[in-house]
Order: C-alpha cells, then sequence, then structure tokens
C-alpha cells in the first residue's frame, strides 16, 4: 500500500470516546497531534507525550478554527453530537454540517494536505434510501458531500470512514443501556431475536483512522468500518449475563410485548420533545434495529487498506461489563 508521510494532525472531537482511543493509538507512533478542544473546564485526553498539543476553539468560530489549522497536514473530524431527535435538529445542522463546512473552509485556507472524516454507516443508509433513513444520517451524508465536492475540485484530498456503532470500555449508546439495565435487573428477558448487527472495536476503528491518514489509494473514498463479525441480539444478551455470571433466564418476554413497551416509549418520546425540546431515543426505531438485520460490509477497507479487525464484541464484553457495573 503506497503511504505519504505525514505527521502533523489535528484531531478533532479528541475528548470523547473514539478520540481518547485515537489519541492513544497516534500518540504511540511518531506523530504531533494539535487537539481543537471547545471546553476548557472538561477534563483533556491525558498523554505523556510532548507531542500532544491542545487548542481551545469552537467549530463555530473561524478564528479559533484558523489556529487549529495552521501548520497542519492532516484533520481528523471526530467531533459533532451522535444524536439527532426533532427537539435538537437546528443544533445538530450547526453542529454537523455548518461545524464540518467551516473547518473544511479553514483547513482549505491554511494548506491542509488530507481531511479524514469519521462519518456513521447511518449515513450510507441515507445514501441508499432503503432502511430505517434518520435525521443524523441525513446531516452526515450533507457533510460527506461538502467534503466530496472539494476533493473533486481539488482543493484538499478527502478520506471519509462510516463506522457502525463502536463497542469498548466506555461506549455508550443501546448496548451500553441493555447491559446498565441487565447489571439493574431492571431488564426482563428479551423476545428470542435473531436479528443480526454489525459493530466494530474503538481500539480497531482508531487503527483505521491510522490507516486513513496517509494511503494514496483512499483519496476520495468513503469506507464502512466494521469488524468483520455478525452478532446476533439474543447472542449478544446471554453474553452480557454471562460476563455477570448469572444464569441467562429461559422465559421470554412475548414480542407482542416488546412492541407495545417500545410503542408507548416512541409517543412519551414525542410528547416530551413537544414540551421541553427534547425526548428519549427509545421507541419504533429501537424496535427495528433489533428485530431487523442492520449488516454492513467492511471488505473495501480490508482490501484496499489492510484493514484487520483485531478483536471482537465478546473478547471486549467482559471489561465493558465490568466497568458499566462498577459505575451503577
Amino acid at each position: 500500500m503506497e503511504q505519504t508521510n505525514f505527521n502533523k494532525i489535528l484531531i478533532t472531537g479528541a475528548t470523547g470516546f473514539v478520540g481518547n482511543a485515537l489519541c492513544k493509538e497516534l500518540t504511540a507512533g511518531d506523530f504531533e497531534i494539535r487537539l481543537l478542544v471547545r471546553n476548557p473546564t472538561r477534563p483533556e485526553f491525558k498523554t505523556e507525550s510532548e507531542k500532544t498539543h491542545i487548542v481551545y476553539g469552537d467549530l463555530l468560530n473561524t478564528e479559533s478554527l484558523n489556529l487549529a489549522c495552521a501548520d497542519q497536514q492532516i484533520v481528523i473530524h471526530l467531533a459533532g453530537i451522535t444524536h439527532v431527535n426533532n427537539g435538537n435538529f437546528g443544533e445538530s445542522r450547526r453542529s454537523i454540517v455548518d461545524g464540518t463546512k467551516n473547518l473544511l473552509e479553514a483547513a482549505i485556507r491554511n494548506h491542509v494536505e488530507r481531511f479524514v472524516y469519521v462519518s456513521s454507516s447511518l449515513a450510507q443508509v441515507a445514501n441508499s434510501g432503503t432502511g430505517a433513513i434518520t435525521h443524523y444520517g441525513l446531516l452526515k451524508k450533507a457533510a460527506e458531500d461538502l467534503l466530496l465536492e472539494a476533493n473533486s475540485n481539488g482543493l484538499i484530498e478527502v478520506v471519509i470512514l462510516r463506522p457502525v456503532n463502536v463497542y469498548g470500555v466506555g461506549m455508550q449508546g443501546n448496548i451500553a443501556a441493555m447491559i446498565a439495565m441487565i447489571v439493574r435487573r431492571r431488564l426482563p428477558p428479551l423476545p428470542v431475536l435473531n436479528a443480526r448487527i454489525s459493530l466494530v472495536g474503538v481500539a480497531d476503528l482508531a487503527r483505521a483512522l491510522r490507516l486513513a491518514i496517509g494511503a494514496k489509494q483512499a483519496i476520495g473514498k468513503t469506507y464502512i468500518v466494521t469488524d468483520g463479525q455478525q452478532y446476533r441480539i439474543t447472542e449478544i444478551e446471554a453474553a452480557i449475563y454471562a460476563a455477570l455470571d448469572r444464569r441467562f433466564p429461559r422465559w421470554r418476554t412475548p414480542h407482542m410485548v416488546l412492541f407495545t413497551a417500545a410503542l408507548i416509549a416512541g409517543f412519551m418520546a414525542r410528547f416530551m420533545a413537544g414540551h421541553q425540546g427534547k425526548g428519549s431515543a427509545i421507541g419504533l426505531r429501537t424496535y427495528r434495529n433489533i428485530t431487523h438485520d442492520n449488516l454492513f460490509d467492511n471488505r473495501a477497507i480490508s482490501l484496499e487498506l489492510g484493514f484487520q479487525p483485531s478483536t471482537t464484541l465478546y473478547k471486549e464484553l467482559p471489561k465493558i461489563v465490568a466497568k458499566i457495573s462498577r459505575s451503577n
């Protein structure tokens, strides 16, 4: 694989779940890292490396973006909220689309050579027009389009990664919520759910980003990132019980009960969104996600960039469950 040697890298979203893993991956190599951090009071990524520097700024502040991009060769854009509902759609567009546009323009002004964007597999769904299309996926796709246009116009090299749901110690999302509810004994056994989903480990995603930094054949490409496995919901549930050293219940909640609960939760989420400007993500979309296959193919990044996943959810689950158990 032909590589370009880049070593000056600006990372946005470095204090987040994926950002922390990426910083650890890159500080192990010969990279000089600059972190764009929005909140000065938030605990930053801790590293002993003298090659890591922090710039405080905001994706909506041009001056701070110019300062952050100055003298950098690569921008890896991780920052942005990870969930959109009707109550925060305007804020989400500013963060995901406008923020990416501002950062892109600052990168071009400062002659940054490559822009690596961490999008989402939900953008793949939005692009295909099939499956559960979400506001988040549509916004991520809109941000991707801005970047690919700049790449096509020869303004900057662009590489886009679309990871599926990411697991690891400190993870969030539906699986983490399921673990927490099982830990607290507040989740009845789910129906038998044979729907299959794709996932990826946070350390593997960080390695995929490292590959995307210098690979010449990645320019203008969009890659799905998974760990290559297929996970069934019921098998994940059983593995959580095993990690807790508990017997997996034999009785199962009827599917109709789960559907009704999701319907009520969805109604309450819309009600709360209308009255308070926000609502829960739990509802019929969650029900669909756990009762229908949600699989993605990582062969392109594996064949073109040599990406080889090193772990699976089941290998990482004992550490994930232990962490969540201590927090509950």
